[in-house]
């Protein structure tokens, strides 16, 4: 007997080759709003602190878009107006 595509087979195996990416996507999510001092002095030092941070925003509200798609979310953004870098 063929084995029988179904939609329920199909989802999972298009769930399986996203994990990968939503997992490496949470894991960026996750280092980004993980104070760094280090850096933060580094910035600091160089005087682009609000440079470092826009940048942290920019890259966060990408990853949430980018999660948001794989997840097929609507493409409402609900990232927007929220800022991870509030313990500034």
């Amino acid at each position: 007997m063929d084995p029988v595509s179904t939609p329920a087979a199909t989802a999972t195996a298009s769930s399986r080759q996203v994990t990968p990416r939503l997992d490496a996507i949470n894991l960026m999510l996750r280092d980004l709003h993980t104070r760094h001092d280090e850096i933060r002095h580094r910035a600091a030092f160089r005087g682009c602190t609000s440079e470092l941070l826009t940048v942290q925003q920019e890259l966060v509200d990408y990853l949430l878009r980018m999660k948001n798609s794989l997840q097929g979310a609507e493409t409402a953004n609900p990232e927007e107006g929220l800022n991870y870098n509030s313990f500034t």
